[in-house]
């Protein structure tokens, strides 16, 4: 027979720990970007908006802005109007140089028997490059073009939404766990031309690969029943975890 003791609300506060207070140590303060306690001065009301080019300034630009906000047609305010950067540089490139064998990303999966996977930004750098060709030399992928991922919380995600940015290319994330239906709605109202997914299931790609190609077949169809959505012009395309990295289905349009 199971033993219920009540607990009062000063035996729970015991444990409580919010009222702690943790100061950081000096180098973690000296390396913080707000270290200068000026810092409330240099972003006072009076100094708006050229005290935000300080935050423009940490990113690395193609082109400079003219013009730091655009306030002429309320509510849509510009910002950094003028002005070019690409993100996909601005997340890889420009750290290779001095932490290219820094960990980027470290993922663990929900699956424990599955590996971890650590990227550094030069691993990360070559599979982005190398995703980014496939799009634009098979997919024909070209800037201002729309493109839909139908994919889970896995390292092949980011890369492929960097490899997208990376061509100027819009991209659409619908998570993995939603409906091929849904997928479809999304495609539809996005105008996308290519879908994107991972050839896996959540449960892991460990016993799992002859469900998960069965599930990826069924989500392709099921993205154009329903929403009147024609065949996608153009190719879709499967980032893997098997090492293999991404490859394109059959070369015809989704079926």
């Amino acid at each position: 027979m199971t033993q219920i003791n009540e607990v009062n609300e000063s035996q729970i506060a015991t444990h409580w720990k919010e009222e702690e207070s943790i100061s950081p140590s000096a180098e973690f303060v000296a390396q913080a970007n707000m270290a200068d306690p000026a810092v409330f001065d240099r972003f006072s009301e009076g100094n708006f908006p050229e005290n935000f080019t300080e935050y423009a300034d940490l990113l690395s630009w193609d082109e400079k802005w003219h013009t730091t906000v655009d306030t002429s047609n309320p509510p849509f305010w510009k910002w950094w109007v003028g002005g070019k950067l690409n993100a996909s540089y601005n997340c890889v490139d420009r750290h290779l140089e001095q932490y290219g064998n820094k960990a980027a990303f470290i993922w663990v999966s929900e699956v424990e028997d599955e590996p971890d996977q650590v990227l550094t930004y030069r691993d990360l750098w070559v599979k982005v490059n190398e995703f980014a060709a496939l799009l634009r030399d098979y997919a024909g992928v070209k800037a201002g073009d729309r493109v839909t991922l139908h994919m889970p919380m896995v390292p092949e995600l980011p890369v492929t939404m960097l490899a997208c940015a990376r061509l100027g290319v819009v991209h659409s994330q619908v998570f993995g766990g939603f409906s091929g239906t849904a997928c479809g709605d999304r495609i539809v109202d996005s105008g996308s031309e290519v879908l994107i997914l991972e050839e896996r299931s959540a449960a892991g790609p460990q016993g799992q690969g002859r469900r998960s190609r069965r599930t990826s077949r069924e989500k392709r169809r099921q993205s154009r029943q329903g929403t009147g959505l024609a065949p996608l012009s153009r190719q879709v395309f499967r980032q893997d975890a098997d090492g293999r990295g991404p490859r394109p289905f059959r070369r015809r349009a989704a079926d």
